[in-house]
């Protein structure tokens, strides 16, 4: 038998006579890790580890991952997945693996903790695979495509929008940022689900460029170019939590809308210095082409909100690559959640693994927006001194210049993504954040008990 020590965490590892010298590994916690333990995020790192040294010391075909009595918990059983996602292929279709199987000493109690588990761990794997899928492959035609499938087949209701139609609606924004693209041009998708006249539903809105570009501010390389198949993360992640709250049964009205187009340089690319008038009758200065999902954004989201005037909005997207740098890989940006929504998010984010940073409104960055030019600059900086633009912070105080009702943003660059190439469970690409957390918070209560 073989051991290894990593911080507060024992690994022992070895070979089973009785098993026909099978190898095994065990995981065993410290006694004086108990009184430290604050973060679930940091055991699964620390597990991380064990696989890690499980796949260098042994040729794996097979293998049972076992949760004993005292591991029955979310934090555990989202371990035990990420030994699983570390042997899956990029889509999540295929692994390495011939077999793989868990189980638990106490099978009810991973059952009271994690009732939806099945919905749940298909959808977030469907979330990962919609990131890391090409391109090329996952179109704003593409997107469509499926959710317009999966409506048909839970009789939601699904709207889809063109470009002509968009342009007639007045959705500039939209339509400028798409323009450029046959393959994946323009486009806005409505779902809803449990709605009846007059009700206000929880609205989920996701942004689905396919491809980021940077338009005619090209992207450097250091900006990550060579993965911006990435940037339709908010439209995966809201349209697969959609989808697994229609198949577990959630009880409240919902709806989804979904701007989705690819930002690309072509003859008809928009054009930093133009201005566009939005949806909601703003006007915009195009100071940069690579600022362009907050401008998909503003447009929906002020066109759902005042179509449906929800009960409370929920934002999500990859919308500043500047938030790797203010909250790391680790975290993602929640901005003007209110009381309600960040103690359930941040207790479901405790118990999952998976790390929150919360902002509240703060006039500095809404000034940030403004502009001598147009009622807003979609490059909003902070101070007249600074010589970057004002980050996360400063670009959901755009997106809150357009709701109508209230609102929460997830910017979800730096942690859907596994830039710092150890997030758990994330041997490449999509890391499956904030998913778990977000589903957990919505099915734990209804919205409605902290909307308000």
């Amino acid at each position: 038998m073989m051991r290894r020590e990593f911080h507060y965490a024992l690994f022992h590892f070895g070979f089973l006579r009785e098993a026909g010298c099978a190898p095994y590994a065990v995981l065993e916690w410290k006694p004086e890790a108990y009184g430290r333990w604050q973060s679930a995020l940091e055991r699964r790192y620390v597990a991380q580890k064990l696989v890690e040294t499980v796949k260098s010391a042994f040729c794996v075909n097979k293998l049972s991952v076992f949760l004993s009595r005292e591991a029955a918990d979310l934090a555990h059983l989202a371990i035990a997945e990420d030994i699983y996602s570390k042997y899956a292929n990029p889509l999540y279709d295929a692994h390495t693996l011939t077999s793989f199987r868990l189980f638990a000493s106490d099978r009810e109690a991973l059952q009271r903790v994690d009732p939806h588990q099945s919905v749940r761990w298909r959808r977030q794997l469907a979330f990962r695979a919609w990131i890391n899928e090409n391109p090329d492959s996952l179109t704003s035609i593409a997107i469509g495509e499926r959710l317009s499938s999966f409506c048909h087949q839970h009789g939601v209701g699904f709207e889809s929008f063109d470009e002509s139609q968009l342009a007639a609606m007045g959705m500039n924004l939209l339509v400028a940022v798409g323009q450029a693209s046959n393959r994946s041009p323009s486009r806005l998708y409505l779902a809803t689900s449990g709605m009846k006249p007059g009700d206000k539903p929880l609205l989920l809105v996701g942004k689905g460029i396919t491809f980021d570009t940077g338009g005619i501010n090209l992207k450097p390389h250091e900006s990550f170019v060579n993965c911006m198949k990435n940037d339709m993360g908010g439209a995966g992640l809201m349209s697969q939590l959609f989808m697994a709250l229609v198949e577990s049964g959630y009880p409240g009205p919902l709806a989804l809308a979904v701007p989705t187009c690819e930002n690309l340089i072509a003859e008809r690319s928009f054009k930093p210095g133009a201005v566009i008038r939005s949806y909601a009758g703003k006007s915009v200065i195009i100071e940069h082409t690579d600022a362009e999902g907050r401008l998909i954004l503003a447009d929906a989201l002020h066109f759902a909100q005042k179509r449906w005037q929800p009960a409370y909005t929920l934002i999500a997207a990859t919308l500043t690559t500047a938030s790797l740098r203010q909250f790391s890989n680790w975290f993602t940006a929640v901005h003007f959640a209110n009381p309600g929504f960040r103690s359930a998010l941040a207790t479901a984010g405790a118990a999952w693994g998976e790390g929150f940073s919360f902002w509240d409104e703060f006039l500095p960055f809404l000034d940030g927006n403004k502009t001598l030019a147009a009622d807003l600059t979609n490059m909003g900086r902070l101070p007249s001194h600074a010589h970057i633009g004002g980050g996360s912070n400063v670009a959901a105080h755009f997106l809150r210049q357009f709701a109508l009702t209230p609102m929460a943003h997830l910017d979800i660059f730096a942690s859907t993504w596994n830039w710092s190439g150890d997030y758990p469970g994330a041997h490449y690409g999509a890391t499956g954040a904030p998913f778990n957390s977000l589903f957990r918070a919505l099915r734990q209560q209804s919205f409605s008990n902290w909307s308000t």
